[in-house]
């Protein structure tokens, strides 16, 4: 396990006033291959680095696999309520606008709850329905692959960049996002797991008691399946904490002890990532608290599918899904944008080194 970050990593200075360097031309990778091999030298960081990554359409190629897993998953659930697939796909976006969009937990029991189908339909029947909710994911859930050259770009950063901390930063579940990070094979090489809480629904109809107690179940045996011990941090926060909101990015710098340093954050969306490092940047200069520099490098390759053509079909009815393709937001600063994963670990070494440069002038 690694040491506390805390106690071993030496804090630098801050630098004021330097809010017009977040605003640097955007750098761009998408021509550029990389080296497979590359023997990096050594460096000596004078400040804390941390690098928070989101998980879907980042690391994991979410997108299409959602379309096709809620679609499916729904008009199965649809059959077997006796109710019309668009209804239930409108009901799934209304639980999912009121909690945050990858939480299946307890989906089956409100969307019964929300069509009063307590009064047609027996607990147990409820109980199978939800079943075979689970057992759909369970098996669905096993197909989501990682965008080319993750693993290894993780295992590459990991030891070019010896002190800075990985940290996931993701809107997903927490027991999401921990299955997710393990099925893939990459949670040992991350330091922390930062997601959101899953809240058991509040439904008036003493019957779903059950109901809700076996799908409690079934989320806590999921996570005691996963070996999480060498994370550094593993937190999990209220859905009113995601992105575009800086709470995550704040809990992150609190939690690791961070009086100073470097941030940077990664993400396919400048709605989301980009908004977040532009609040915490923000909320640092209104408050006058010390500085940490953040930097939003954008995937831009974790947006390749938004016109697929079932993604396109399930926005019809998740109207958060079609708003994430507009710009309702400002422009924010985008430190680089990045074609493929790979390139990261050459954005963070001049994102990194330049922030060194700054320090030692200081």
């Amino acid at each position: 396990m690694q040491s506390n970050y805390r106690t071993s990593h030496p804090q630098a200075c801050s630098i004021e006033g330097c809010e017009s360097s977040f605003y640097r031309q955007t750098i761009s990778y998408r021509s550029r291959v990389l080296p497979k091999i590359y023997t990096y030298p050594q460096r000596s960081p004078n400040s804390a680095q941390v690098l928070l990554l989101d998980l879907d359409n980042t690391l994991t190629d979410t997108r299409r696999w959602f379309a096709d897993f809620i679609l499916d998953a729904t008009s199965e659930l649809a059959h077997h309520l006796n109710a019309s697939p668009s209804l239930i796909n409108n009901l799934f976006a209304e639980i999912a606008l009121a909690t945050t969009l990858h939480e299946y937990a307890f989906v089956v029991e409100a969307i019964c709850s929300k069509l009063n189908l307590h009064k047609s339909l027996t607990c147990q029947t409820i109980k199978v329905a939800a079943q075979q909710f689970w057992r759909r994911f369970a098996i669905e859930h096993e197909k989501i692959q990682l965008y080319d050259g993750v693993r290894e770009t993780l295992s590459q950063i990991r030891v070019q960049f010896k002190d800075l901390k990985i940290i996931i930063l993701t809107d997903s579940p927490e027991w999401v996002a921990l299955e997710r990070l393990s099925i893939t094979g990459i949670l040992p090489l991350v330091d922390g797991v930062v997601a959101i809480r899953t809240e058991e629904p509040k439904l008036r109809h003493a019957g779903y008691a059950d109901c809700l107690q076996e799908t409690r179940q079934r989320v806590d045996t999921l996570q005691e399946k996963i070996n999480k011990r060498h994370l550094l941090l593993n937190l999990s926060m209220p859905s009113s904490f995601a992105k575009p909101n800086s709470a995550g990015v704040e809990l992150v710098a609190k939690r690791l002890g961070l009086a100073s340093g470097q941030i940077i954050i990664c993400g396919d969306k400048d709605t989301k990532e980009g908004q977040a490092a532009h609040q915490f940047r923000q909320m640092q200069l209104h408050s006058g608290t010390p500085k940490n520099r953040i930097d939003f490098v954008r995937a831009d390759y974790g947006n390749h599918d938004l016109h697929h053509s079932r993604y396109v079909n399930l926005s019809k009815h998740i109207r958060s899904l079609a708003g994430s393709q507009s710009v309702d937001f400002a422009p924010v600063p985008v430190s680089s944008a990045i074609g493929r994963f790979d390139q990261l670990p050459a954005v963070l070494d001049q994102l990194l080194s330049a922030a060194d440069c700054k320090d030692n002038a200081a």
